[in-house]
């Protein structure tokens, strides 16, 4: 008899899609911040801040919707 496993709940797909957000939202907003000339510290300090508010939203948004659209139902 084969057993499977259950579906993670949404708690960890909001939990992963934060972490990916955040990560994703940090590159992108450092790297573009570099290639314009910024000073690194600078970079850095700003891709945090908008990292930390805009990637954690949006990364758990998106971890949200993934989640449901795995489950076929919301919960």
């Amino acid at each position: 008899m084969a057993t499977t496993e259950p579906q993670p709940g949404i708690g960890s797909a909001l939990i992963a899609g934060a972490v990916i957000g955040f990560i994703v939202v940090f590159t992108i907003v450092s790297a573009a911040l570099l290639i314009a000339g910024a000073v690194p510290a600078i970079a850095f300090g700003s891709a945090a801040f908008v990292a930390a508010f805009g990637g954690l939203g949006f990364g758990t948004m998106f971890g949200a919707n993934w989640h449901v659209h795995r489950s076929g139902e919301p919960r």
